[in-house]
């Protein structure tokens, strides 16, 4: 976590990246699974911490010319509108990877929506034998989000945070630096909206090593019941995937509807939120997927949030109630 307190000066970096895909079918002369993205567009807001709120001190916006994935993904021509012709007019990386550094400056603190960015940036930097050492921590406004709003609990894009607070349309989505801009004024939105003690007390227990490993993730085999799913991936689930290690058990795992949330505690490294969520393969089969990774603010807040729904309703969760327009709509005349 962040081991310093924020304070008038600090800057924060707000982010996004856009990436290109391999085409499915076609033969690379790599492995893909070691570039699972190439970076086409890297954009970013300068934030500047005074009093109480976030000021913005510059824009840094840069088009990547990629050198594996050339042809653009369907799907990512679809949300980002670029062509084939876009990404043979962008710089190299490395030029652009040095630009956005020096926009960063020293002891800068990034942010950006989910925590995908940072991971492909470093997923980049190590491809193309770049130092992957980012040196800065990082700030997911996602949750940050949801622990700021109605929204506990759940996960929304930037669009429907933009909406929540009102703020004006200008630019389209699904450009780094647009989306960039759109992130930056959700977190100046947070700050102005909130106290800033807590605002600020979210932050230092939510931002996060960027050069730590801050993830861990198995799947368990198929069975044919999905508490034998579960069983699988018990042992995952009880030792410190960083030392190995017993954990100490901080609340009790409990399942609602298709998931199940627990709080971990390693006397070493600190504590762990933990999700496993049973899933169906294509043959019917059941497994689990588990995840553990270093438990944040928002992470507390989405334990406490599930449990309290489990604990007014039970493993079934709140009822989702269809709107008396919708059903009337399906009446006969």
């Amino acid at each position: 976590m962040l081991n310093r307190m924020i304070k008038d000066g600090d800057i924060f970096i707000v982010f996004d990246l856009e990436w290109n895909q391999p085409l499915p079918g076609k033969e690379y002369g790599f492995d893909v699974s070691k570039l699972s993205g190439e970076i086409i567009e890297i954009g970013a807001v300068k934030m500047e911490y005074l009093g109480g709120t976030l000021i913005p001190r510059g824009v840094f916006s840069s088009d990547i010319k990629p050198v594996c994935y050339k042809t653009i993904h369907y799907h990512v021509k679809k949300v980002t509108h670029k062509t084939n012709a876009d990404l043979a007019k962008g710089e190299p990386f490395e030029q652009a990877y040095s630009k956005f550094m020096e926009f960063c400056g020293q002891d800068a603190i990034l942010a950006g929506w989910s925590n995908s960015d940072t991971d492909m940036l470093k997923t980049n930097l190590k491809f193309f034998d770049m130092d992957d050492r980012l040196g800065m921590y990082f700030l997911d406004v996602q949750p940050m989000f949801s622990v700021f709003s109605t929204e506990k609990g759940r996960q929304r894009s930037v669009e429907f945070a933009v909406e929540y607070f009102g703020i004006p349309v200008e630019e389209s989505f699904h450009s780094a630096t647009s989306d960039a801009k759109y992130t930056a004024k959700i977190l100046q939105n947070i700050f102005d909206r909130n106290k800033t003690s807590e605002v600020l007390s979210v932050i230092s227990s939510s931002a996060v090593d960027c050069d730590l490993k801050r993830e861990y993730t198995t799947v368990g085999a198929p069975c044919d019941h999905p508490s034998q799913a579960q069983m699988l991936v018990t042992g995952f689930n009880s030792r410190c995937p960083v030392c190995g290690g017993d954990f100490e058990v901080k609340m009790k795992p409990f399942r609602i509807r298709k998931s199940s949330y627990a709080l971990y505690s390693c006397p070493k490294d600190g504590e762990f939120f933990g999700r496993t969520r049973i899933k169906k393969n294509k043959e019917g089969k059941f497994y689990a997927s588990s995840v553990l990774r270093f438990a944040t603010q928002p992470d507390y807040f989405l334990v406490a949030s599930k449990r309290e729904e489990y604990d007014k309703y039970g493993i079934e969760g709140k009822p989702v109630v269809i709107p008396e327009t919708a059903v009337s709509e399906e009446l006969p005349d």
